[in-house]
């Protein structure tokens, strides 16, 4: 190498420094790679915590509304639960009314179908009762006179046990069934036939005749004679009112008063007790007592009572012959009468036209076309129609067929009422 190729020493110094300051750029360059990267994952992690913070807050906020939020919802849905419920508890009542209703409008519907029938069937029998009054023969009057007079026999039977007064009244209406000559009324008269002879066979029973006779009793009742003491009784008391001994006060009055205490012993010689005359007091109850015993009988009498009857007339003949004269032509009469009386049984075993009813009945359901089935034909069924039939009947007979039957002023009196003095015979 030749000389002006070595460097001087002014290169070797700019080439020395050069050197050291590659050499610091070098070094600074080293350490600043090496502090970057750590700064850069501090700024990192400091960015990644900050957010992961800001992320946590974020979402914690989030969860409490979210939180609140639900439980929003869930009184909201409680409350739309608890109005479900009462909707569903008014439906179910709605429903169960609306079931109610029906049922009824359907009882109502039933109803009025069975009154529109009852009323078709009305107005069809009424079209032909119509019907039948404008096609009314004399055949038709004459068949309902005929029915008339059977019931009103059954009513006489009934209400008065007037065994001929019915007879006649079933002639009649035999008489009248007759007339019509038709084959159809064949069953009816023989019915009537065969009650007529029952009632015949009866001995005729005369209320109204025993009703006065009883009368006649009542009224006659205050004019029977007392029964007189006998001669033996008067002989004694007249010497023991003679020979009374006026010689002193005291002895007369003594004497006086064992006179009075003889007068009321009474010797009878036919062993019976005789009484002395009843004072006027106690005549007038007797009276009294023998006419209420007869207006019991007259009650009893009417509604056919016999134990009743036969007490009260066996009270009126005890008292008769205890208080009054039985030698007397007045009370010989009057207990005479009496005994006629006792014998008579106010409640007599009738026989009934049942028959005739029923048959009449049949009769004339047949002659107006009507196939009726409700005929009564046990016996029972029958006493029932017709005490429904002679209910409105029996104050109209009682007052203007037999006016003379009506009792007298205390025929009210009950039947089993005591008497108020029959002179000590009961």
């Amino acid at each position: 190498m030749t000389d002006n190729n070595k460097p001087t020493p002014q290169a070797e110094d700019k080439t020395d420094s050069s050197t050291h300051s590659d050499t610091e750029n070098n070094q600074i360059n080293t350490v600043e790679r090496h502090i970057l990267p750590g700064v850069a994952i501090g700024l990192s992690v400091v960015a990644l915590a900050a957010s992961s913070w800001l992320y946590v807050q974020s979402s914690q906020n989030t969860l409490n509304q979210d939180i609140a939020l639900l439980s929003t919802q869930q009184a909201t849905l409680s409350s739309q639960l608890e109005a479900n419920r009462f909707d569903k508890a008014q439906m179910d009542q709605l429903l169960t009314q609306t079931r109610l209703t029906e049922e009824t409008l359907k009882q109502q519907q039933d109803r009025l179908a069975s009154q529109q029938a009852q009323q078709a069937d009305t107005l069809l029998s009424l079209d032909s009762k119509v019907n039948r009054l404008n096609t009314t023969t004399k055949e038709d009057w004459k068949l309902a006179e005929a029915a008339y007079l059977i019931r009103l026999a059954n009513q006489r039977l009934l209400l008065e046990s007037d065994s001929s007064g019915a007879v006649s009244l079933l002639n009649n209406a035999d008489d009248i069934l007759r007339e019509l000559e038709d084959p159809i009324v064949f069953a009816t008269r023989k019915a009537l036939a065969k009650d007529i002879q029952a009632l015949k066979s009866v001995n005729p029973f005369d209320l109204e005749g025993t009703y006065l006779k009883l009368n006649a009793l009542y009224d006659s009742a205050p004019t029977l004679p007392q029964r007189e003491p006998s001669k033996e009784w008067q002989a004694i008391t007249t010497a023991s009112t003679e020979n009374i001994d006026t010689s002193g006060k005291v002895t007369s009055v003594l004497n006086s008063f064992w006179e009075s205490i003889r007068s009321l012993v009474v010797i009878n010689y036919n062993q019976q007790p005789i009484e002395a005359l009843l004072p006027p007091a106690q005549y007038q109850q007797l009276v009294v007592g023998l006419q209420l015993q007869l207006e019991i009988a007259q009650v009893a009498l009417i509604k056919g009572e016999s134990v009743i009857y036969q007490q009260a007339l066996e009270r009126v003949a005890n008292a008769t012959t205890s208080h009054f004269d039985t030698q007397s032509k007045a009370v010989v009469s009057f207990l005479s009468s009496l005994t006629v009386l006792q014998q008579l049984n106010p409640a007599p075993d009738l026989p009934q036209p049942r028959d005739s009813l029923i048959t009449i009945k049949a009769l004339m359901s047949e002659w107006n076309g009507n196939n009726v089935t409700d005929v009564p034909t046990d016996e029972s069924a029958i006493q029932q129609t017709d005490a429904e039939e002679t209910t409105g009947a029996t104050k109209q007979d009682e007052g203007t067929e037999n006016p003379s039957v009506a009792p007298t002023s205390n025929t009210t009196t009950p039947a089993d009422a005591t008497p108020i003095y029959l002179g000590g015979d009961a």
